[in-house]
């Protein structure tokens, strides 16, 4: 089952990302991404058959936004979750885990779409909490994808396809923990990252690399 969550940032404009998106059964979006979404959505002819839910506490979702959804035939999943602890992608992740445990035949994908971009306290926060969600919820496989790139958790040890020269980066969220990885132009070997920006700037020698380690979050560029 390919899922798709729209977060309210920056909306991706490249084939590549909206190939995903196109390709999906199921898309959440966070409140006010709805608005996003529908505007993507007139442009697509035909139009995908798609599952379509709405996640949020709903301070950016206005009655005009559902009024179009209705009006465009949508038949929306709306979960209106009041409480601030947690934010809306957090709060859309929660929902899709639920509704997919009960799924057999492999890990869920869940693909991130709009959760980066606009302001950077929000870009900040949604990145690290990839590294959340690999811990919280290990029945669901994730990826956050923008016009730049994607990001991508690690939780142990998990290869990468790539190609030689792809610009990677690394950022350690759990600065006690080492981190390894064979296959990139500079050799991290058991070493430490306390400062976020240690392990950026890298770059791949052929077309895979690994990664071993704990709450990282790896970038790979487009």
């Amino acid at each position: 089952m390919n899922i798709i969550i729209i977060a309210n940032g920056a909306f991706p404009t490249l084939p590549p990302v909206l190939k995903l998106l196109n390709a999906a059964d199921w898309v959440v979006c966070c409140d006010g991404a709805l608005g996003k979404y529908l505007q993507w959505l007139h442009q697509q002819m035909p139009r995908p058959s798609q599952q379509v839910s709405v996640v949020g506490d709903g301070d950016s979702l206005s009655p005009s936004l559902l009024r179009e959804a209705q009006h465009e035939g949508l038949n929306l999943d709306h979960q209106h979750v009041a409480e601030q602890e947690y934010n809306d992608l957090t709060k859309a992740v929660r929902y899709v885990d639920e509704k997919t445990r009960h799924l057999k035949g492999g890990k869920p994908h869940v693909d991130i779409l709009g959760a980066t971009g606009k302001r950077e306290d929000h870009t900040l926060g949604n990145i690290s909490l990839l590294a959340y969600y690999a811990e919280m919820y290990p029945e669901l496989d994730f990826a956050m994808h923008s016009d730049y790139g994607t990001f991508y958790p690690v939780n142990g040890l998990r290869q990468f396809h790539s190609h030689k020269g792809q610009q990677v980066s690394l950022f350690s969220l759990k600065p006690d923990k080492p981190v390894s990885v064979i296959g990139l132009m500079y050799p991290i070997e058991n070493r430490c990252f306390p400062w976020l920006w240690e392990a950026t700037l890298n770059e791949a020698l052929g077309d895979s690399f690994e990664v071993q380690g704990e709450r990282v979050v790896v970038f790979l560029n487009r």
